[in-house]
C-alpha cells in the first residue's frame, strides 16, 4: 500500500495537470468569436432572469423572509445532527436514523486535508527537526 505522502504527491501532480489542461481549454474558448457572442447573450439573459426573480421576491416578501429563516434553521439542525451523531459514534453507540418512510439513514464520514498555515510559520521560525534534542528529563 502506498504511503500517505506518496498518494498526496500523486494527487497534487494530477491536479496540476488537470489545471493546465483546463487552462488550455479556456484559452481556446476565449479565441472563439462565436463562443464570445453566445457568452454575451447568456450574460444578458441571466441579468434579465435575475431582475424577474427579484421582482417576484419583492412581491412575496413575507415568504422570502420565512424562506431565509427556514434556511438558517435547516443549517443549524444539520450541524446539531452531525454533533449528536459524532458524539454517539465516539461513545460506541449505533448511529442511525429511520425516517417516516422506514428508510434507514447512516452517517458517512469523510476526511479532508487543508494547508496548515500556522504550522508552516512555526516550522520556519524554529530549528529544523533534526536539530531538536529530546528532553528525557520531563
Amino acid at each position: 500500500m502506498p504511503s500517505l505522502q506518496e498518494v498526496h504527491a500523486r494527487l497534487r501532480a494530477k491536479k496540476r495537470e488537470k489545471s493546465e489542461i483546463q487552462k488550455a481549454f479556456k484559452d481556446e474558448l476565449v479565441n472563439n468569436p462565436r463562443y464570445q457572442q453566445i457568452s454575451e447573450q447568456l450574460k444578458t439573459l441571466r441579468e434579465e432572469k435575475k431582475s424577474i426573480e427579484n421582482q417576484a421576491w419583492a412581491a412575496a416578501s413575507t415568504d422570502a423572509e420565512k424562506l431565509d429563516l427556514l434556511s438558517l434553521d435547516i443549517t443549524a439542525d444539520k450541524e446539531l445532527l452531525s454533533d449528536i451523531a459524532l458524539n454517539m459514534y465516539t461513545k460506541g453507540e449505533t448511529v442511525e436514523v429511520i425516517d417516516e418512510h422506514n428508510t434507514r439513514w447512516v452517517p458517512a464520514f469523510s476526511v479532508n486535508f487543508k494547508k496548515d498555515d500556522e504550522q508552516q510559520e512555526e516550522r520556519s521560525s524554529t530549528k529544523p527537526a533534526e536539530a531538536l534534542e529530546p528532553d528525557f528529563a520531563a
